[in-house]
Formats: structure tokens, C-alpha cells, sequence
């Protein structure tokens, strides 16, 4: 869909380092409670976990 928005990315960790690890670094998953909203997800797969 057209409204779809990028709200944020992790940019700077080397590429050998986990995903869950850089995931672990992003604003998105630090401040989750700020940024993101009921109507709001994330869409990533299993190596991103949540908590």
C-alpha cells in the first residue's frame, strides 16, 4: 500500500553482528512506547524479537 511509512532504521553496526543484537539498538525497540501506537506494528522477522 501507498501509506506505508518508514519510522525508523539501524544504520552502523557491522554487518557479522546479529540481527537480534542491531535490533537491540534501534530507537524503535528502546523507546517502543513512545513511537509506537495501537494502530502501529512492525513488521520483521524471527530474528527480531520483541522482548
Amino acid at each position: 500500500p501507498h501509506n506505508l511509512l518508514i519510522a525508523d532504521y539501524g544504520l552502523g553496526l557491522p554487518g557479522s553482528v546479529h540481527d537480534a543484537y542491531t535490533f537491540q539498538h534501534t530507537r524503535t525497540y528502546q523507546e517502543h512506547g513512545g513511537l509506537l501506537g495501537d494502530q502501529h506494528w512492525i513488521w520483521a522477522d524471527s530474528a527480531y524479537q520483541p522482548e
